[in-house]
């Protein structure tokens, strides 16, 4: 199956647990025949202890319900992994808000939210790019709360900086100069879904996010 693009691979078939417990017959078969070779070919004046092979029976037996275990544990993350795929799906076309420290200039535009845990005396919203360079840096609301913050695109030299993905972060302290919790999140539109390492993840044009990271989804506005 293909989303967006990307073929979704089953994580049940080849290699893993199916590979773990063909391993696991091979070897017990083995050890089976060794087994009765020996029981076969033992002095009778000198019979041989069954406790070594019947601790090894035990741990044979151990590691087979483990790799069962596994099994089932491998089908419910796929059950789950196909239940956040549908869900996810659902929210293409739409425009999410999503807890990161990244965010994507498009159209020389970006927009970006934040909350604040109290009041500050200084809230500094610094933007870099790919390279972790300084693009610019802005004062923000000292409010306790959400606020919401539109980047330009813009450097601080005035210049219009390319599209593409950002990084940001946003520092509050207070009159303390102590640093006050905050948690920052970016918008955009999401342009489709893939599967990676066995959990969706939102694409928002060249962005990739996690699909746990939405906490907020809305209609896109129409475009012209």
């Amino acid at each position: 199956m293909e989303i967006n693009g990307v073929a979704f691979k089953d994580p049940t078939s080849g290699g893993g647990t199916s590979a773990a417990a063909s391993t696991l017959v091979d070897t017990f078969d083995t050890f089976l025949a060794l087994l009765t070779t020996q029981l076969k070919n033992q002095d009778p004046l000198d019979p041989m202890k069954s406790s070594e092979f019947t601790s090894q029976l035990v741990q044979f037996a151990g590691v087979e319900q483990s790799i069962n275990t596994n099994k089932k544990l491998d089908q419910l993350v796929q059950l789950q992994t196909s239940s956040q795929l549908n869900s996810a799906v659902s929210f293409i076309g739409k425009t999410v808000e999503v807890i990161s420290d990244l965010l994507l200039l498009k159209d020389g535009a970006a927009k970006v939210s934040y909350g604040l845990d109290r009041n500050a005396a200084q809230t500094i919203i610094s933007i870099t790019d790919q390279n972790g360079r300084a693009v610019r840096s802005v004062r923000g609301e000292t409010d306790a709360g959400r606020h919401e913050f539109e980047w330009d695109g813009r450097d601080s030299n005035g210049l219009q900086m390319p599209d593409g993905v950002y990084g940001f972060s946003v520092v509050a302290t207070d009159g303390d100069e102590e640093t006050i919790d905050t948690i920052a999140a970016s918008f955009g539109r999401v342009t489709g879904v893939e599967v990676v390492d066995n959990a969706p993840r939102l694409n928002i044009g060249e962005l990739g996010v996690p699909f746990d990271a939405v906490f907020a989804v809305r209609e896109s506005e129409p475009s012209d």
